[in-house]
């Protein structure tokens, strides 16, 4: 549903966005076909044999490094939008992205011992330790991301009103995302440290796929939604718009010529029509641009 709503708003965006987008779309379709074969070779097609509880099918491997692939790509994403908010710097991009891409490597790995030896406490005894570190990446990513984000936002935060509530809530969203995703690993991890063999940190571990890509849609998706939301006029806080009397209150005045006519909807406006006193009208011009970076700032969504 995110794709699709993604290309029916967003589908004038550079192709290297939408390119992304479909990737990850793709590797989030995968992901859910490796889960339900698992589901069936582990639930369904070994029901009632008990000599097949220890053995590791063949899928729970790809599921897991496709899970790190789809983490490792939409991490990238926000350590870009880091490196535009920090003014292209590297001292923070780069650092994400390393750390990152271990974790992909610890979950390569993983999938590639699951494949060998095809038993959960084999694997428990040898190369637990890279299952956990893998996930310990993963949740101190998310909390570096978070935090230069909130920080870099707050830094670059300007003096007007309607600019501070987008900042506002790009910073909320940055929290928001990064917390979901923060948590989910590290239940993950708590599982798979106290109770490896009752499989309950497989089912948190398919999860944060799936928490990973509606995170990156999602924030992608609510650009349009934050900016035309806070365009406000700094008197009032409220949004303004520029309405004809003759379209909305018909009557005797209607006659009355075009350049008479216009009025700010305000909550002021009804005093302002009964008095007849001149007003000035501005017109402003909004342009938008097919780049997510509004009114300048460099937004991480």
């Amino acid at each position: 549903m995110q794709f699709i709503v993604y290309f029916r708003i967003y589908f004038h965006e550079s192709w290297r966005t939408k390119s992304l987008v479909i990737v990850i779309w793709l590797l989030d379709l995968s992901h859910s076909a490796l889960v339900a074969v698992t589901l069936w070779d582990s639930i369904i097609a070994t029901y009632g044999d008990l000599s097949k509880v220890d053995t590791i099918p063949w899928c729970i491997g790809p599921a897991i490094e496709l899970t790190a692939l789809i983490t490792f790509l939409v991490q990238s994403f926000f350590a870009y939008r880091i490196y535009k908010l920090q003014k292209k710097k590297l001292t923070v991009a780069i650092p994400i992205v390393a750390l990152s891409f271990a974790r992909l490597i610890m979950a390569s790995i993983t999938n590639i011992e699951m494949l060998k030896l095809k038993s959960y406490s084999i694997f428990f005894q040898r190369f637990s330790w890279v299952f956990t570190f893998g996930l310990l990446l993963s949740a101190f990513v998310d909390i570096m991301i978070t935090a230069f984000l909130c920080y870099f936002l707050r830094k670059n935060r300007p003096s007007f009103t309607g600019t501070m509530r987008i900042i506002d809530t790009l910073t909320f969203w940055a929290i928001q995302n990064g917390s979901i995703t923060c948590a989910a690993a590290i239940a993950t991890l708590v599982c798979w440290m106290t109770m490896p063999s009752n499989r309950i940190f497989l089912g948190l571990h398919f999860v944060v796929a799936k928490l990973y890509a509606n995170s990156f849609l999602a924030t992608l998706n609510a650009r349009k939604q934050i900016w035309n939301g806070n365009r406000y006029t700094p008197s009032s806080n409220r949004p303004m718009s520029i309405v004809f009397l003759g379209e909305s209150e018909p009557g005797p005045d209607s006659s009355i010529s075009q350049q008479e006519s216009l009025r700010i909807k305000t909550p002021q406006s009804k005093a302002v029509h009964q008095r007849r006193e001149p007003i000035q009208v501005n017109i402003e011009q909004i342009v938008e641009s097919k780049d997510d970076n509004y009114d300048g700032i460099d937004s991480p969504v």
